[in-house]
């Protein structure tokens, strides 16, 4: 098992905390098995759990048990942990249909809960993974936060992001609120973005 082959290459603590050591590590080494990882996401040990989480996030297995078992450890009391789960999600090419929206709920609740302002704002961008009005009813929350300060105005380009990435019919509807509810310098930023997002599709 690679739990097996990771104690045999007696990887220090100190590896656990280089993740470019990591990733070397495992960008060389052939894709672990669906079995083979999560036995070392179960494990016992936190130090096997981590260097399954790093391989996660560099090499990712999209499979349900394992979007399970990563939305665990998005929850983790450890940050690290929480943003290998992260990273490891935001990799996936897209989650089953049937488990959209109960993920969006769970992810939702997450959010909400998450105490480190860097990790509580990028876990937006999954949100434009699993779409519904839940989540739409949210970010559009996000894009009438009023206020200059830095963490303001990236929450609300990061919920802006995630509502265009969600597609039209959600992104629409929020723009529609704004425009009625929002504030003179809201609706002129939420414009100014508008046009920033049209340019950059024609640069792609």
């Amino acid at each position: 098992m690679i739990a097996n082959d990771i104690a045999g290459k007696k990887i220090t603590r100190q590896d656990f905390f280089k993740p470019s050591k990591i990733g070397q590590r495992f960008l060389r080494a052939r894709q672990p098995t669906e079995d083979e990882i999560i036995s070392v996401l179960r494990s016992p040990d936190r130090r096997f759990q981590r260097v399954g989480l790093a391989a996660m996030s560099l090499k990712p297995i999209e499979t349900d048990q394992l979007i399970d078992i990563l939305f665990e450890f998005l929850q983790d009391q450890d940050r690290d942990f929480r943003y290998y789960a992260f990273s490891s999600l935001d990799k996936f090419t897209d989650f089953p249909k049937s488990k959209k929206a109960a993920l969006g709920k769970q992810l939702l609740e997450i959010i909400k809960k998450e105490k480190d302002k860097g990790l509580y704002i990028q876990k937006f961008y999954l949100l434009a993974k699993v779409p519904s009005e839940e989540v739409s009813l949210f970010l559009t929350e996000q894009l009438m936060k009023e206020g200059e300060e830095k963490e303001n105005v990236l929450l609300r380009l990061v919920a802006f992001k995630a509502l265009k990435e969600m597609g039209d019919s959600y992104y629409e509807k929020a723009a529609e609120y704004v425009n009625k509810h929002g504030s003179p310098e809201i609706k002129k930023e939420l414009l100014e973005r508008e046009k920033w997002w049209e340019e950059e599709k024609t640069y792609k």
